[in-house]
């Protein structure tokens, strides 16, 4: 197996990867935002993600010219000119082939940094979950020009040194207005009808049980544990995810940590004991009949076939 690494990516790390510069890219940060201007003479920039990166970081790209071909959480796409993708908070991604996008927007923004904004992060978290299969959409012409009217105004923002005591609310306030106006188009897509989508008391639990268990579940915690999370009994866990997913928690459990599992499998250097260890199991053997049990093949063959 070729020598990869398979590591964890922040913003920063974007921030300071020198590809972004050699390539020509025009970009411009500011604090927990990166917009990146992408041109003909840039667009191998996305060269970043050859090898798999998990996105510490929620990126939104706006292709008007080529095409993007990459896997993310092991599923394949292909971005079209004219599209929008977002890539959420912890996505593992690789570009498949070299990237062919010649013209667009990339704007990359820090979780933290939206938390500071007057930016309603429960809705748009809700929308990641719907979104789940459909992260990328065509636009219209009237989207993708409005957009692109928003991408350029943050830009000249960002790249404007205008000493005020209102810069920082200036800028705050056109991330806001972009990240609503990127959550609308995704929103009338997944609801083409226009109608706003209410969820459910217990659709807003599933949904919360979904977010906590893509930050623990390689700690392979019980029903208990995100029951406690979530100020619920176990058994109401349990009944509203079954209801909702027509999945048990366990087999949700299962989802995230086989597809972990896979990732390190094939694409890093870790011995699968190291995995195994990685993952909360108690051995290798565990895991080894855990993973052949769900995937079909065991660990070591799984990395030999791939």
């Amino acid at each position: 197996m070729d020598n990869k690494h398979y590591k964890s990516i922040s913003l920063t790390d974007i921030i300071r990867h020198s590809e972004l510069k050699a390539n020509g890219v025009q970009h411009h940060k500011h604090r927990g935002c990166l917009v990146g201007k992408i041109t003909d003479e840039g667009y191998k920039t996305a060269r970043l993600f050859n090898d798999p990166m998990r996105i510490d970081a929620i990126v939104f790209i706006l292709c008007t010219k080529g095409s993007i071909e990459f896997s993310c959480n092991l599923e394949e796409y292909k971005v079209e000119e004219g599209s929008l993708l977002l890539l959420p908070p912890k996505s593992m991604v690789m570009s498949t082939v070299d990237p062919l996008i010649h013209q667009g927007y990339a704007v990359i923004f820090d979780p933290e940094f939206l938390g500071e904004c007057n930016f309603n992060i429960s809705r748009f978290t809700s929308l990641m979950i719907q979104i789940t299969g459909q992260i990328h959409v065509k636009l219209t012409d009237s989207e993708q020009h409005r957009l692109l009217r928003g991408l350029e105004m943050l830009e000249m923002l960002i790249a404007e040194q205008v000493e005020s005591p209102f810069r920082e609310d200036v800028i705050r306030s056109m991330v806001e207005t972009l990240m609503y106006q990127f959550c609308e188009v995704y929103a009338t897509h997944i609801n083409p009808d226009g109608k706003g989508q209410k969820i459910s008391r217990q659709e807003a639990y599933f949904r919360q049980f979904l977010k906590e268990l893509g930050e623990h579940y390689a700690e392979r915690q019980g029903v208990t544990y995100y029951a406690d999370k979530l100020c619920i009994s176990s058994r109401y866990l349990t009944t509203i995810v079954r209801r909702i997913s027509g999945l048990t928690v366990t087999e949700w459990m299962n989802r995230f940590l086989v597809m972990e599992a896979k990732y390190l499998l094939k694409y890093s250097d870790l011995s699968i004991q190291e995995i195994a260890y990685r993952l909360s199991f108690p051995d290798q053997s565990f895991f080894g009949k855990h993973f052949k049990q769900h995937v079909g093949v065991s660990p070591s063959t799984y990395r030999a076939q791939h």
